[in-house]
């Protein structure tokens, strides 16, 4: 038994939620790996939480909606290197259809990526799959991993699924200072909610046993910046695509009465070009230097398979 610290387990309790949708027939995702990985505990918070299926239509779309948006990006960017930041129990390197050739790293607590190691001991990734155990808040830990990251010299990708909202906005300003510094980072993945959908959390489960549990009666969930997306523009980040996560689940029939509702409401609000809140949703930002970087080596691609054409014309390789 690995012992974890308390707001860490909450990983349980996302990965059983993995494991319900797997189990539907209407299944967004499949996470073979889910269900044993949220072992005990995951349905012992899933009991103390309450309102199981609203929780794991979210965590579903959320997964499904960052899944696409994976594969898009290592499609079409030529991204070589995926971060993930806060990697909990996250199964992708093992059920996406990835390149061999990509590189995902996994950056997490030690006893989290210890215990999902034991968990997956045999399973065989899709793509070659490290890991770095530490504390992100840990601005010595940040500067080793981007060391790593600026001389392997591939196009970066980094995804904070459920990450940021854990964070102070200082915290999360620090990131992505430090992410906009790195030449090779181009694309970043990440889960936004609005200040009333925080506002709601703590109003309705922060007296709940679960939330207690974990963060020892103390609000769990800090990071909701007013401005949405653009929180990041100070930075040189731009909004690339951003999901509204309750208007997926209006489209693929998994939300509430008051759900649907809101979606009719906000696209007349779109329509009069009234700009609202989206309380939960997914977000892919881009950053310039890192798709000039990105630009210079499929340039550098393209020139060396230039140069070995002209070295081997048709019909005249050995």
């Amino acid at each position: 038994m690995f012992a974890m610290s308390k707001l860490a387990e909450s990983a349980y309790l996302v990965a059983l939620y993995r494991a319900l949708e797997s189990e539907r027939s209407d299944a967004l995702i499949q996470d073979p790996w889910a269900r044993q990985l949220a072992g005990g505990q995951g349905q012992l918070f899933q009991t103390l939480l309450g309102h199981s299926q609203k929780f794991s239509d979210v965590i579903a779309i959320r997964t499904h909606l960052i899944d696409k948006l994976i594969q898009e990006q290592i499609s079409r960017n030529k991204i070589g290197l995926v971060i993930n930041l806060g990697a909990g129990l996250d199964t992708r390197p093992y059920r996406l259809q990835l390149p061999s050739s990509l590189i995902w790293l996994e950056v997490d607590l030690p006893e989290i990526l210890e215990y999902k190691h034991q968990k997956l001991l045999g399973v065989k990734p899709q793509c070659t799959l490290k890991r770095i155990k530490g504390n992100l808040a840990d601005s010595t830990l940040r500067t080793s991993l981007f060391t790593i990251i600026n001389q392997l010299s591939k196009p970066v990708l980094v995804i904070t699924e459920g990450l940021l909202g854990y964070w102070t906005e200082t915290q999360v300003a620090r990131l992505a200072l430090d992410l906009s510094q790195q030449h090779c980072i181009g694309r970043w993945i990440l889960e936004l909610a609005s200040p009333a959908a925080l506002r709601g959390w703590q109003k309705q489960y922060s007296h709940t046993l679960y939330d207690q549990y974990l963060t020892d009666g103390k609000p769990a969930f800090k990071f909701a910046p007013h401005q949405g997306p653009a929180f990041f523009q100070t930075w040189g980040w731009q909004v690339v695509n951003q999901y509204d996560v309750l208007d997926k689940m209006s489209q693929l029939k998994r939300a509430t009465l008051l759900v649907n509702l809101r979606a009719v409401i906000r696209k007349g609000f779109e329509q009069l070009h009234i700009p609202q809140a989206i309380p939960s949703q997914v977000v892919l930002l881009a950053h310039p230097n890192g798709l000039r970087a990105a630009k210079n080596e499929s340039d550098m691609i393209t020139n060396r398979e230039i140069k070995t054409t002209h070295k081997h014309p048709e019909g005249t390789r050995t």
